[in-house]
């Protein structure tokens, strides 16, 4: 007599962030102050640095790029939503920053990279988030 099992197996975790328009960025351009921000002035359209990308390659590891050609001491940061800065550096000697992240230790939530040099501040809003897959498959013995 055969006896069938049932067998529940847990798939891999799935890990997604999503990089979107930074929204203090948004918020700055049209002239309304962020929270957080002593004084959120507008974003100019001419900046001290150029083509900002925050690129996801894969496992929660991210590449944080951007130029700058005038050589403008430059903070670089990441942020979560309370604002808390979990890391950051300044650059000037460079035109071009090229930066892997690997952000893997850090839990679900919201998160910014921040770049600012002079009055010129943009931000990369991204999301983590953690899915786990379930099911159920009979075995049988």
């Amino acid at each position: 007599m055969k006896k069938l099992a049932l067998v529940l197996t847990l798939a891999t975790t799935i890990v997604s962030a999503t990089a979107t328009q930074g929204l203090a960025q948004a918020k700055a351009a049209a002239g309304v102050p962020t929270a957080g921000t002593p004084t959120a002035g507008k974003i100019s359209s001419i900046t001290n640095f150029t083509n900002l990308s925050v690129k996801d390659m894969g496992s929660l590891q991210f590449k944080l790029v951007f130029e700058n050609p005038l050589r403008q001491k430059t903070k670089i940061s990441l942020i979560d939503k309370d604002r808390n800065v979990l890391f950051d550096e300044y650059m000037h000697e460079n035109t071009q920053y090229v930066r892997a992240f690997n952000l893997s230790n850090l839990a679900d939530g919201e998160y910014t990279f921040v770049v600012e040099s002079g009055k010129d501040k943009m931000e990369k809003d991204f999301t983590i988030s953690t899915k786990t897959l379930r099911g159920v498959s009979l075995a049988s013995n």
